[in-house]
């Protein structure tokens, strides 16, 4: 078995993960429980089957669907950063990185203290939004590493561009808090909007 920072998608996979959305007044305003099968692996591709309940505000479940996610097991790493923007549900997502650099979002030294700059290209290649060109440009900036007792904490900017036919369709901007274990496991995310808002996932 690979270390996370090589494999992140074993660190989802088999396990149920919290995503809790809150507006700029700290209200909660959603939330999502993702349950994660099993990792498998089949034709030289790594799928694991995401089934997502989305709840409101009031703790009452308004939807719920399952999605598959394939890719090639080069580009595993690429799954955990793309899985708390994942929103469609019933399609099958082939997820392709363009940068190799990310596959060392977490590869660091304990005594690290600034982490390079890592740019990535995300694309979907099947299903709905492929037959439209869509795309993502993510931007991951000023990453700050701290060490303690209990594991990391690593601080960055992360921007997200997102293009439909070859046009910017939109910009996202979070200010990101992570915490990881002493083996460099993630434990939680913290993704602050501009306008205050938030959203936190705890693995």
């Amino acid at each position: 078995m690979a270390h996370g920072q090589d494999m992140l998608i074993e660190q989802i996979a088999g396990k149920e993960i919290t995503r809790s959305a809150y507006n700029k007044e700290k209200e909660l305003i959603s939330r999502q429980v993702f349950k994660v099968g099993p990792m498998q692996d089949n034709d030289n591709r790594l799928r694991v089957e995401l089934q997502m309940n989305l709840y409101d505000g009031d703790g009452n479940l308004s939807k719920s669907y399952t999605t598959l996610y394939v890719c090639e097991p080069g580009k595993s790493d690429v799954l955990l950063s793309v899985f708390p923007f994942a929103r469609k549900a019933d399609a099958e997502y082939v997820i392709d990185a363009s940068s190799p650099g990310f596959k060392r979002l977490y590869d660091f030294e304990p005594d690290d203290k600034i982490l390079e700059d890592l740019s990535l290209e995300m694309s979907i290649e099947s299903g709905l939004l492929g037959f439209f060109g869509s795309k993502n440009i993510m931007s991951i900036t000023e990453r700050k590493l701290s060490q303690n007792k209990n594991g990391f904490t690593l601080k960055s900017n992360i921007t997200i561009k997102a293009y439909l036919w070859g046009m910017k369709v939109k910009t996202i901007r979070y200010k990101v808090t992570e915490k990881l274990d002493p083996n460099k496991q993630l434990l939680n995310q913290m993704f602050m909007a501009e306008d205050g808002s938030y959203f936190l996932m705890n693995y």
